[in-house]
C-alpha cells in the first residue's frame, strides 16, 4: 500500500552538470533536499538548485523518479 500523499509544496529549479551537458528539472523541495544529500554520496559532478530563477518551472520537466527522494 502506497503512503498517502506529501502535502503540497513549492517546486523549486534542479540543475544537474553531467560533463558538458546541463539537465534542468524541477521538483518539490524536500525531493530536491533529498537528491541532493543522495547525489553527494555518490557523485562528484555538480548540482545545484537555483533560488531565484526568473524562468518559469512549469515550463521544466519533472526530476525522473522524484517520488523516490520524497521520503528520506
Amino acid at each position: 500500500m502506497l503512503a498517502d500523499p506529501p502535502p503540497p509544496e513549492h517546486d523549486v529549479h534542479l540543475r544537474v552538470q553531467l560533463g558538458g551537458l546541463l539537465l534542468d528539472y524541477r521538483a518539490t523541495s524536500t525531493a530536491a533536499r533529498n537528491f541532493l544529500a543522495d547525489w553527494k554520496r555518490t557523485h562528484c559532478e555538480t548540482i545545484e538548485i537555483i533560488i531565484d530563477s526568473t524562468e518559469d518551472r512549469q515550463q521544466l520537466p519533472r526530476l525522473p523518479c522524484e517520488r523516490l527522494f520524497l521520503y528520506p
